[in-house]
């Protein structure tokens, strides 16, 4: 199909060719137009929510800058972050961005000799870790002693030997000094930055192989910035609660953004804490992946026994929900008896839950995996738009948004204004052009003219464009499965059906490919498994040893018949092995963002895959 692109995209240009020259002045810009508007919220080390305008976050991240400075780090140098979501990560990326060196990423969950690769690859000479536990990750690679002069710890004393080693409180004193006798040199500094300086190198941990480099330029960011914020949908009054980490580009996308529209940000990386956390700060927007959102609902669900007078409401509720969504879907008046339930739903359960999660939601936006339409119609009946939007590294994470405005279910949206899309006729694969686009992957320029032709970035994923510019993701195209029948499955569409239609259901790898039928490893939700075991006489039982009861391996084949109710013959899971453990980074089979890296899950498992297919002429074709 031919390419589509935004129809504000001249207006978006023309603002991007006017823009402020660099990261540093767009900060600059806010600090000094709202310069006591709250920018950051955040908790303090008693778990206190504290507050920081926009002038007192520029004049930090001056100070960590001149501090940078000091030491001897200047325009061009790579410095490494490796941290969970915190505001003191925001100011060191900030800092590096306003004296124009580049900012490596790292999840604190990175694997030791990833970290090995990853600051050997991007050449960093400093690093920001988040605690003793990181610095040990680091410091146990001798082979980067050299390379790397500073590493600072960003939380705690300094109790290292390692004479690397200085503490932020140290960095921070560094730059009072350096201010203090050269006034200027951070914005002599910024003044050497322009759109084609290099702001960050994020290491896409992927599905498969050895990470590969993302250069993001940060002209980049700055466009993306402008792009979302021109439609208006995201605005100063907002606040944004961030717990995404910042390592990923999704993250550091919405931070960005607030550059431009003044979006309180309010930042905890804690997950286990999103839920008490949105109580206290009552957020107006929330962006996260589908298995956040799962988790908020199974927690609700499971709040309510099936059987007990609030599981009884809460399911006609959900019912009416469902009843109502064609008619609030489309903007249609629904019938008198229909409001009338609604209303009555909505004072009795919606409204409670929308409580929960800090009773000011407005939407919130799902990125990084598919999202399955059941769960985004259950938070649409429940009064929250779950808009989902789509991109990926390469393209500065966030290229695809709906807008509560302006969405269509099942669709991620249409692409960023400045921005084009185009679906191969033959292959159905994605392309991407613009200013969005990375500047390629750092030293491998061999890999970088292999994904980006004629200035079209080639995604790897397999969609659809409607007549309205709305883009339709089907799957990846190396995981796409071909079935010894000759019938085509996208195994992303059918996990996703598995973990909708499943409380239990965490993770889910189908795997089908050269067979006859389709099969499925999954692993099951603790809290759920928990739960289950409590009411059903198995109190305390450990996860390895519940998920072999007889009753639970019952309970997930009613799920799994219920999704395989809603998918073609050629799709359905006819048989499914339980993993002792949910997929993780430690065993290779999950990336820090969460996702299910496939063909290394497929690897591991190799022995039950096998072994669901060992009697693969005896089972029925269905």
């Amino acid at each position: 199909m031919d390419y589509v692109t935004h129809d504000l995209a001249a207006d978006i240009q023309d603002a991007f060719d006017n823009a402020w020259p660099n990261i540093g002045a767009a900060l600059d810009d806010k600090a000094t137009t709202n310069p006591d508007q709250t920018g950051w919220m955040y908790p303090d080390d008693k778990g206190e929510w504290q507050e920081m305008s926009w002038s007192a976050f520029r004049d930090w991240t001056h100070v960590l800058g001149a501090g940078l400075l000091a030491l001897g780090y200047k325009t061009g140098d790579v410095v490494g972050i490796c941290a969970g979501t915190s505001i003191r990560w925001i100011a060191a990326d900030m800092a590096l961005s306003v004296i124009g060196a580049t900012t490596n990423s790292l999840y604190p969950n990175t694997r030791a000799d990833d970290i090995d690769f990853i600051l050997r690859d991007s050449g960093a000479t400093a690093i920001f870790v988040q605690n003793e536990q990181i610095l040990e990750k680091v410091a146990m690679h001798e082979d980067l002693n050299d390379q790397i002069s500073r590493i600072i710890v960003m939380e705690g004393e300094n109790t290292s030997s390692d004479p690397r080693v200085l503490t932020w409180e140290e960095l921070e004193a560094y730059g009072r000094r350096q201010l203090k006798e050269r006034p200027s040199c951070v914005r002599d500094a910024m003044a050497a930055t322009s759109h084609d300086t290099l702001a960050t190198i994020i290491y896409t941990s992927g599905t498969t192989g050895r990470p590969k480099g993302v250069e993001i330029t940060q002209g980049t960011w700055i466009y993306e910035a402008i792009g979302w914020g021109a439609n208006n949908t995201i605005q100063d009054r907002d606040i944004h609660f961030i717990w995404l980490p910042l390592s990923h580009g999704f993250g550091k996308c919405m931070i960005l953004i607030s550059l431009y529209t003044g979006t309180i940000n309010a930042l905890d990386g804690r997950i286990d804490q999103i839920v008490p956390n949105m109580a206290k700060v009552h957020p107006t927007l929330m962006c996260g992946v589908p298995r956040i959102f799962e988790k908020v609902r199974s927690g609700v669900l499971n709040a309510a026994p099936e059987n007990s007078a609030k599981g009884k409401i809460l399911k006609w509720a959900m019912q009416v929900g469902e009843q109502s969504f064609p008619y609030r879907s489309q903007h249609l008046k629904m019938p008198a008896r229909l409001a009338a339930q609604y209303k009555l739903a909505d004072r009795l359960v919606f409204s409670t839950v929308r409580q929960q999660l800090g009773g000011k939601l407005q939407y919130v936006i799902s990125g990084s995996a598919k999202l399955n339409p059941e769960l985004q119609r259950w938070f649409f009946n429940l009064g929250i738009p779950l808009l989902e939007g789509y991109g990926v590294t390469e393209t500065a994470a966030v290229t695809f948004y709906n807008r509560p405005q302006d969405l269509t279910f099942g669709s991620v949206g249409r692409i960023i204004p400045g921005s084009a899309v185009r679906v191969d006729e033959g292959t159905g694969e994605i392309l991407i052009k613009g200013p969005c686009v990375m500047r390629g992957y750092h030293n491998d320029p061999e890999l970088t003219a292999q994904v980006i032709s004629d200035g079209w970035f080639h995604t790897g994923d397999i969609g659809r464009l409607d007549g309205d510019g709305f883009l339709y993701i089907t799957d990846r195209i190396k995981d796409v499965i071909k079935t010894s029948n000759g019938k085509f499955v996208s195994p992303s569409e059918v996990e996703a059906m598995l973990t909708g239609n499943s409380e239990a259901i965490s993770q889910a790898v189908v795997v089908g490919e050269g067979h006859k039928y389709c099969v499925a490893l999954v692993s099951l939700d603790p809290q759920w498994l928990s739960e289950w075991c409590a009411t059903h006489e198995h109190a305390g039982m450990s996860y390895s040893k519940a998920v072999r009861l007889p009753e639970v391996r019952r309970q997930l084949q009613r799920d799994i018949d219920k999704a395989n109710s809603k998918l073609g013959s050629w799709e359905t899971v006819k048989r499914f092995e339980i993993l002792d453990a949910e997929m993780t980074v430690d065993d290779g089979t999950a990336t820090p963002t969460l996702k299910v890296r496939r063909s290394h899950a497929i690897e591991h498992y190799q022995g039950l895959i096998d072994k669901m297919y060992a009697d693969e002429q005896d089972v029925r074709r269905s």
